[in-house]
């Protein structure tokens, strides 16, 4: 099996569509596991909001916006993030 690094690479390669794919293929794996709930490593809160948000953008009653949208909305902040930590 390959590391996760080498999963990742693999994943991070992909188009915008099938990483899209990918991502929904595994949150749904990850939300019908009853095996999930007893990893200690995984807050049920944390799923809980997640799963909110999710349908909250199913429905509607959210919209999204993309990466140059969030850039645009918080001034970049990932940028001064990345200058402040070198």
């Amino acid at each position: 099996m390959s590391t996760i690094v080498e999963l990742e690479k693999q994943i991070l390669a992909l188009s915008p569509a099938a990483r899209e794919q990918f991502a929904t293929l595994a949150w749904e794996s990850r939300v019908s596991d009853p095996k999930a709930d007893s990893n200690r490593e995984i807050d049920p809160e944390d799923v809980q909001l997640a799963s909110q948000r999710n349908a909250d953008v199913e429905s509607g009653k959210v919209e999204t916006i993309d990466h140059a949208e969030f850039l645009r909305r918080t001034g970049d902040m990932s940028e001064r993030s990345s200058t402040i930590t070198r």
